[in-house]
């Protein structure tokens, strides 16, 4: 038996090349703490990293982007966008943050040891990192957040959300559009999520973290753990395809009493499918060790977890690298238990692979 994941990718691949100011800039100093403002897009796409310190971004209304800090020496705005007409707002802008043991920046991009607060337009698509630290984002069209050691956590972000960190937990609430959590260390929760659009799709994945899920109204939902349990609470979506899959956690799915879908699960034949629902079973096979063996029905026919097709990166693409979920590949035991089975009219179809857990199909 053995399993792999790959680690999760949090490359930068913004380069210095010094701190180059955007249009209509505004300074300000008040107890410690350097402020700085410029006008903006009101889709802006914002950068910025840290090596370490915690990244607070929120949404307003205005067509501004203001950096706060108080360990910070310089903030600056470099203009990214490839036409740079000086009569509009920049469409793209990076933050610069030097801080007081590197005032002259001879350390590169991302080294800044400062705590940032940023307030961007509720339009912008927002790109941050922090190698050791927590990241905060509310109010915004679309965020790509990574980190290493912190926690992350994102609220009422409007399209798109792609989060990853390697030592801390993610939480996601009030937000839609296309989702990609990753965590190597630690749980991720997410609760009241919707689709912007039909082909937004829910993915998750955990190497030793708890997935617990609440309220996901997108149509297809793929959840991986390899040593974690994960749980599904809400309505399924109308034709929507799930997968969840762990490795020696259970799989705990409460539904409302009326949720009609098709169960395709293989399970430890030492492992038990424990149901609150009426289920019809259309196949029940248990699998005999030994290589190459076939049962009557083979398991290699069953039906997969559905794998959204990937989305392309938008135009502008990420300054910041995108947070690559943890490919987790496990692998069946030799032995294993097969069940096909419907309730109602099986209007959804639920795929798990649970090869060390129960299998809990619980009314809400």
């Amino acid at each position: 038996m053995r399993f792999l994941a790959l680690p999760i990718a949090l490359g930068i691949i913004i380069s210095f090349a010094g701190i180059a100011t955007a249009v209509d800039e505004k300074d300000k100093k008040s107890g410690g703490k350097i402020e700085r403002s410029t006008v903006a897009d009101p889709n802006v796409t914002i950068t910025v990293c840290v090596m370490s310190g915690e990244i607070s971004v929120r949404g307003w209304d205005k067509e501004e982007v203001r950096a706060r800090s108080a360990d910070a020496e310089q903030i600056g705005f470099r203009r990214i966008d490839k036409i740079k007409d000086s009569s509009k707002p920049p469409a793209r802008i990076d933050v610069m943050i030097l801080d007081k043991t590197d005032p002259t920046g001879q350390k590169g991009d991302c080294q800044a040891l400062a705590n940032v607060e940023l307030d961007v337009p509720k339009g912008a698509t927002v790109q941050v990192q922090t190698r050791d630290g927590d990241i905060s984002i509310v109010g915004v069209a679309a965020a790509y957040a990574g980190s290493q050691n912190g926690d992350i956590a994102i609220v009422h972000v409007a399209r798109l959300v792609e989060a990853g960190s390697v030592g801390g937990s993610i939480s996601l609430k009030d937000s839609s559009g296309r989702i990609s959590l990753s965590s190597a260390g630690g749980g991720v929760e997410a609760a009241n999520i919707c689709p912007a659009n039909s082909a937004d799709s829910f993915e998750v994945g955990t190497v030793s973290g708890d997935i617990q899920l609440d309220q996901i109204s997108n149509a297809n939902v793929v959840a991986k753990t390899v040593n974690g349990n994960v749980t599904m609470t809400g309505a399924l979506a109308h034709s929507g395809r799930y997968g969840f899959t762990t490795m020696s956690g259970d799989v705990t799915l409460e539904l409302p009493p009326d949720a009609s879908f098709q169960l395709n699960a293989k399970v430890s034949q030492s492992q038990e499918i424990v149901s609150d629902f009426p289920l019809t079973f259309t196949m029940d096979t248990a699998t005999p060790s030994g290589p190459g063996h076939k049962s009557a029905a083979h398991p290699e026919s069953m039906p997969k977890p559905a794998t959204p097709k990937p989305q392309p990166a938008p135009r502008s693409g990420p300054v910041v690298a995108p947070v690559v979920a943890p490919r987790i590949i496990i692998v069946a035991p030799n032995a294993w238990r097969s069940v096909i089975a419907v309730h109602g009219t099986g209007d959804s179809i639920i795929n798990v692979a649970s090869f060390g857990g129960t299998l809990h199909l619980r009314k809400e």
